[in-house]
């Protein structure tokens, strides 16, 4: 899995895909052409002010998208927006939205 990090690739997103929104945050997902998946992740300071628990955040996440995307046959471009601030209780619900998110990709 690749990361989406570059700005006009951000900013394509933002400007042609719908988002999806969840409890605690935005996905924007769309099918791309290349050979690996990219996963994008932004999470601002106000929301979770730790860089310690923001970087945490940002592992778990990765590791979650590339578990679950490897058995998907279509690749896909997503860029996981954070809305609101996670806490470690909520933390692990978040999680489980995102994981059934990615699971009930085509």
């Amino acid at each position: 899995m690749q990361r989406l990090h570059q700005e006009s690739d951000i900013a394509t997103m933002f400007a042609q895909v719908k988002p999806q929104y969840l409890d605690k945050f935005q996905i924007y997902c769309n099918p791309n052409n290349l050979s690996d998946h990219r996963l994008g992740l932004i999470i601002a300071k106000k929301n979770i002010p730790l860089a310690v628990k923001r970087n945490r955040l940002k592992r778990q996440i990765r590791e979650l998208c590339r578990r679950s995307l490897i058995t998907k046959n279509n690749k896909y471009d997503i860029l996981v927006l954070v809305r609101t601030k996670i806490t470690d209780q909520n933390k692990a619900d978040f999680l489980h939205q995102l994981h059934n998110y990615i699971n009930n990709l085509n």
